[in-house]
């Protein structure tokens, strides 16, 4: 299952990033999204193009499409 797919407020741990550039990777991981990381879907925007997750005592947005690289499972 993908980030992308997630229902709100389900806590779930990140398994792998697939499908990203190096580049994004590195700023993934440095945000807290990397292997083992807890993370929680609390909104999708309206056309559903970016989502709202808290990982880390932090809250961000990041797009859909990213979201859908995020192999996660529920914990």
């Amino acid at each position: 299952m993908t980030l992308q797919e997630c229902e709100f407020k389900k806590e779930v741990e990140i398994l792998s990033l697939n499908g990203l550039d190096i580049k994004l990777k590195i700023r993934l991981y440095e945000i807290g999204f990397f292997p083992t990381s807890k993370v929680q879907v609390l909104n999708k925007s309206y056309s559903k193009k970016t989502i709202l997750v808290h990982v880390l005592d932090s809250c961000f947005t990041i797009k859909s499409d990213i979201a859908g690289c995020v192999e996660v499972k529920y914990v």
